[in-house]
């Protein structure tokens, strides 16, 4: 008789980047999340500006600065032996430079389509509006310190 397949939670994590100036923060920073274990996980975001956006994955790291995390939504579940074929899938998903109006939420969004239309188990229970309401609640929640 077989193992049981392993699976981990697939999350939608946010991060605080600041201000531009009082009361003008910049959009939080999402990144796509899988715990691996006790404060550890495997981080895929875009990492630079609009200009020079390129794809990072930590692997079984801490989060760089938890001190910004603002709310973490899991999303569905990946099995542990199709991780490999999951990252290939992130890394195949286009990114978008010299449009001031994209940034690491697009990307987050532009994965997770892909990620469901390739038949990973990413919930079909949230539209791109839903996603955007859940993560703006979760801030809230952090400033009001329910979470």
């Amino acid at each position: 008789m077989s193992a049981p397949a392993m699976y981990y939670n697939v999350e939608v994590v946010q991060f605080w980047r600041g201000q531009k100036e009082y009361l003008r923060p910049y959009p939080l920073h999402w990144v796509i999340y899988i715990p691996t274990g006790p404060g550890i996980g495997n981080m895929y975001h875009i990492i630079g500006n609009t200009n020079t956006y390129t794809m990072e994955f930590r692997r079984n790291q801490p989060h760089v600065n938890p001190d910004d995390w603002r709310g973490s939504f899991t999303i569905g579940r990946v099995a542990a032996h199709k991780l490999a074929l999951f990252e290939s899938h992130l890394a195949s998903v286009p990114i978008t430079r010299h449009d001031p109006r994209w940034n690491s939420q697009n990307w987050v969004w532009d994965c997770i389509r892909h990620l469901r239309h390739q038949r990973f188990e990413i919930s079909w229970q949230f539209r791109q509006c839903d996603l955007q309401t859940k993560m703006c609640c979760l801030l809230e929640d952090w400033d009001f310190g329910r979470i």
